[in-house]
């Protein structure tokens, strides 16, 4: 590897693309080097980076990757309040809520269509899970998808910061999706970022009602395996949630939704 890289060439190394990766040295996770227009990055960028896509996995939010990057160990949260940076995994969410309801990991892994050692490995922190199974596994035990968010989620208060929001985690580095409100009541809202070829990977239904809009990038929705449509910037889709449906970043860039989903199912 050479000693300094371009933004297209780090974006390889790390799995995302080249607009997150502008975008996180937009909030001081990473600070390259620049000659002229260009942005150079060195060895070190890209294991910090790759540090980055890591802890954003596994549901830290910004704050807390930057004061881990500096060698913190709590950050401040926007309210004043201590934010806490450690979260239990979601594998470790997942095989409690599994043992609450009384189900082995073949009774489980049925709800989802996941075979037991993928879901045991799921459970371990080993393997992804796919946003699909993921929604059907939180119907078999009982669970809103929401219940998987951090602690932080669930607290008091109106406004949620741009700078801390919940973080779901699905170990999917591909598709982030963050809670912007605090206890909903009857709408609840969440911000997908999706790199491109992420998306549901298969198909899942639940009841309710869907409304999607697309900030920038377009994804690719499927409705019953018949409908068939590309949601794009300044697009908004709605549908029954009772609908079986899968949907995928089929553009080149990032994508960016706003979802909301009434009642509260996910």
């Amino acid at each position: 590897m050479s000693g300094q890289l371009r933004v297209s060439e780090v974006a390889q190394l790390v799995g995302v693309s080249p607009s997150t990766l502008r975008a996180w040295e937009s909030s001081g996770l990473v600070r390259p080097s620049r000659k002229g227009r260009n942005r150079w990055f060195s060895q070190q960028d890209v294991e910090d980076l790759q540090q980055v896509a890591s802890l954003r996995s596994k549901g830290f939010n910004v704050p807390a990757i930057r004061s881990l990057l500096r060698g913190g160990s709590e950050p401040q949260a926007d309210n004043g309040q201590h934010a806490s940076i450690f979260e239990q995994p979601l594998g470790e969410k997942l095989r409690s809520a599994r043992k609450r309801r009384g189900l082995s990991l073949r009774e489980a892994g049925d709800y989802a269509s996941l075979s037991v050692s993928h879901l045991s490995a799921i459970e371990r922190g080993e393997h992804n899970i796919s946003m699909a199974a993921l929604q059907r596994l939180a119907v078999g035990l009982g669970i809103q998808v929401s219940d998987l968010f951090p602690s932080s989620a669930h607290g008091h208060g109106r406004v949620v910061r741009g700078a801390a929001r919940p973080l779901l985690g699905t170990g999917d580095p591909r598709v982030r999706v963050e809670s912007l409100s605090i206890a909903p009541q009857l709408l609840e809202p969440h911000m997908y970022t999706v790199e491109p070829g992420g998306g549901s990977d298969g198909s899942y239904h639940h009841e309710g009602e869907e409304v999607v809009y697309v900030i920038t990038g377009e994804v690719e929705f499927w409705l019953n395996e018949v409908e068939r449509h590309v949601v794009r910037c300044g697009d908004c889709l709605t549908f029954p949630s009772t609908l079986q449906h899968r949907w995928r970043n089929v553009g080149s860039d990032q994508l960016q939704m706003l979802w909301v989903n009434t009642p509260i199912t996910f």
